[in-house]
């Protein structure tokens, strides 16, 4: 009880140093943790696409029906492909009839020899190698059976290159972060001896113990870490759900994660992170002051 009561002594008496380191470490907080959420939306849309992800091979008009077998055992042979599904041209302009909805009848005017669609072939690709997708569809595309493709070839590389980009950032991110927080609460650590030197020179002249002297101090950073990490936690859930699900709402394509199947890794790293800088910020910096 003495160790709790002198740190938050110390913290109400430098206020405006712990406000600060607060706030610097609020703001950090949210920075990795913006990061993070921008990193785990694009691997789930990443996801997802690697569910949809489709490669259409249309058939060229001089092969005979006879070869289709043949032709899809072939498709079905290279690496990665997962599956492969021939639709016949009266079978896909429906499909068009039904996604136009109502436009859609107009379209019931070019079936059977009027029908400009070619039989297609579309292929999934295993979505654990999405890095392999240009090959498949390279692959397919020198088919002498195969007229033309169609694919989201340049969704994918944008979203692998974004991938790598914010994985790569989020960690430098993270540690320049955390050694700023490290100097802005050592450094309201060091304020706090400085003005308590003269009560830790008496108390190690009377036989204070340095872990005796030194625990009110981890105590004081390792509350600053979890009170920013709690204020870091609601403003970033704040954001997520209030600001910018509903911006992206309308975009069909777009589906954020909800922030409850992410509140497990945001509070390990907000708390971690305030643990860290609090215990480590705060050891570190007592050293000097225990030297008499």
């Amino acid at each position: 009880m003495y160790f709790l009561q002198t740190a938050f002594h110390s913290i109400r008496k430098n206020y405006l140093m712990t406000f600060a380191s607060v706030f610097v470490l609020i703001a950090c907080m949210l920075i990795i943790g913006s990061a993070y959420l921008c990193s785990a939306n694009i691997s789930a849309f990443m996801d997802e696409l690697g569910e949809k992800n489709e490669i259409v091979a249309y058939i060229d008009d001089g092969v005979e029906e006879s070869a289709y077998n043949e032709l899809q055992d072939e498709i079905e042979a290279i690496d990665h492909v997962v599956s492969v599904v021939f639709v016949g041209k009266d079978d896909a302009l429906a499909a068009y009839q039904k996604e136009f909805g109502e436009d859609g009848e107009y379209l019931s005017w070019f079936y059977g020899e009027e029908n400009p669609l070619r039989n297609e072939f579309r292929i999934r690709v295993d979505e654990g190698h999405l890095d392999s997708f240009q090959q498949v569809v390279k692959k397919i595309s020198g088919m002498e059976e195969i007229a033309n493709t169609s694919d989201s070839q340049e969704i994918v590389d944008v979203l692998l290159s974004l991938k790598r980009v914010m994985d790569i950032l989020g960690f430098w991110i993270m540690i320049i972060l955390a050694l700023v927080s490290w100097f802005i609460v050592s450094n309201t650590i060091k304020l706090a001896m400085l003005n308590r030197r003269h009560e830790i020179n008496i108390m190690k002249y009377v036989g204070a113990t340095n872990s005796f002297i030194r625990v009110p101090f981890v105590l004081e950073g390792i509350i600053i870490g979890l009170i920013a990490a709690a204020v870091s936690f609601g403003a970033q859930w704040v954001i997520y759900v209030y600001l910018l699900q509903p911006l992206v709402a309308d975009l069909q394509f777009v589906a954020t994660v909800p922030f409850i199947e992410l509140c497990p890794v945001i509070i390990l790293y907000f708390g971690g992170i305030g643990l860290f800088v609090g215990i480590f910020g705060s050891a570190f910096s007592i050293n000097k002051y225990l030297k008499v």
